[in-house]
């Protein structure tokens, strides 16, 4: 007898039967799944019908804005610009031409302000395009594009400010907000002795609906 009482015949047949059933195992494991509409699995109608979600914030392409819609509907061409050392924003010389500054939101940043700019006249041109704001108010539409995305903006409010203040006031330009567009150009009495307007126009303009793909 085995340990425990077992007959050798009884231990032949424990091992029969564990042959087995590893075989029917390893069948089972490596069995191909037949293919959909063939007796394979199916999708329930609930999970075939549902809708797709968005794409997150995170995951969607920023760029930076290259042409521009005023509530007119007239185009603007947009360039990069920067602060140069005194802190002034270099504009386009070109009247009708906008900047866009560099240190500012892209379409499809989630917070931030993209921030355009551009001079209201010019001595060569005259009145630009931008002079159009001059007139601004709330609940007009401004649209901005870049190489793939558009985004519509909705103008929420409309102010002067002494263009020496505009470099101090932060909160137009903070990165903890939601994103916003900031149109900038010149306004209010022309200084001779300074060479320029006294103020600044700022319109704000928050995103409506999605940003869109135009790829």
């Amino acid at each position: 007898m085995r340990p425990g009482g077992w007959s050798r015949a009884r231990w032949s047949g424990l091992a029969s039967a564990l042959v087995l059933l590893t075989a029917l195992v390893l069948a089972a494991l490596t069995r191909p799944v037949a293919p959909a509409g063939r007796g394979g699995p199916t999708v329930p109608s609930t999970v075939s019908s549902a809708a797709l979600g968005r794409p997150a914030d995170s995951q969607v392409r920023t760029e930076r804005p290259d042409t521009l819609w005023l509530p007119s509907g007239v185009s603007m061409q947009v360039d990069v610009v920067a602060t140069v050392g005194n802190g002034v924003l270099g504009l386009p010389s070109d009247v009708d031409r906008a900047g866009w500054w560099d240190g500012g939101s892209r379409i499809g940043d989630p917070f931030g302000a993209i921030v355009l700019a551009a001079h209201v006249d010019s001595i060569s041109k005259g009145v630009g395009p931008f002079a159009e704001l001059l007139g601004a108010r709330p609940g007009q539409r401004i649209r901005v594009a870049g190489s793939g995305s558009d985004q519509t903006f909705e103008i929420v409010s409309v102010r002067l400010a002494p263009r020496a203040s505009l470099s101090a006031d932060t909160a137009l330009f903070s990165v903890h907000q939601p994103l916003r567009l900031i149109l900038i150009t010149c306004a209010g009495p022309f200084d001779a002795d300074r060479g320029g307007y006294r103020d600044n126009l700022i319109v704000a303009a928050d995103p409506v609906g999605h940003l869109r793909s135009t790829d």
